[in-house]
């Protein structure tokens, strides 16, 4: 009897497997998500890494002849890759005041290529007289199409005030004023000023753009911004010995602390 109970037991788990096998395990067939990388993987500026659905950008400390630049927003899919290349609607918000084909263009057709699931999608952003009157604002959103859905929306980042981050919009800010870059130290440079400013990065030879770092980046460590003093003071007082006295835009004598 015993006999005859075991060998019950094993032919009803011979035929379990033989059902699961021809009815096989039930997967996922929706479409995958799409959505805008930065959001969860974060922008990083080399010294640290922020998730972010946004990003401004400045030609203030370009150098006259930028008349461009291309800013590449990585696409990412939560999912699988496929065989084949898949399209991605990305539409322009009404609530944007970047104009298309005057301040920026972005490409008319854009996919995740087959056996990935990220692609960089790449904005040009045209330098243009108004924008040093004016900042800009583009708003990029992502939407469902055949390849796609969005179920990724959006997330609290902060519950203390309910901020929240998109994965499904991305703004771009852009302008062309100058403003005190975040890596110009007052206490060793003084009060900001566009004439000082380049002045110091024409006779050095530094590049405008490596202010927009924090301060202790790469140039931008104490020991550089005490030379960068030393020798703009040393300019200056040079400058005022011989009867060349070097003024401000204001009339105001340039110095250094």
């Amino acid at each position: 009897m015993k006999k005859i109970v075991i060998l019950s037991i094993l032919l009803l788990s011979i035929l379990g497997l033989a059902s699961c096998d021809q009815d096989g395990i039930e997967t996922y067939s929706g479409s995958d998500s799409i959505y805008f990388a930065p959001s969860v993987y974060g922008i990083s500026d080399g010294a640290t890494t922020a998730i972010t659905d946004s990003i401004g950008l400045t030609f203030a400390l370009d150098k006259a002849e930028i008349v461009g630049r291309t800013y590449n927003i990585p696409v990412r899919v939560q999912g699988k890759s496929s065989d084949v290349d898949r399209k991605v609607k990305v539409v322009i918000d009404p609530k944007s005041t970047a104009i298309a084909g005057t301040h920026f263009k972005i490409p008319e057709n854009f996919v995740i290529p087959a056996g990935t699931v990220v692609n960089d999608l790449p904005v040009t952003i045209n330098r243009t007289a108004d924008m040093k009157q004016k900042g800009f604002l583009l708003i990029l959103n992502l939407e469902e199409n055949e390849s796609f859905n969005t179920n990724m929306k959006s997330r609290v980042i902060n519950k203390l005030t309910n901020k929240s981050i998109s994965f499904i919009t991305f703004k771009l800010s852009i302008d062309d004023k100058l403003t005190q870059p975040i890596g110009w130290y007052v206490p060793y440079l003084g009060v900001f000023s566009a004439k000082k400013f380049f002045l110091m990065c024409e006779l050095i030879h530094l590049e405008p753009a490596m202010f927009n770092q924090k301060l202790g980046s790469i140039g931008l460590s104490i020991p550089d911004i005490m030379y960068y003093q030393a020798f703009m003071k040393r300019y200056l007082a040079d400058q005022k010995a011989s009867g060349n006295t070097v003024y401000e835009e204001d009339g105001k004598e340039m110095v250094f602390p």
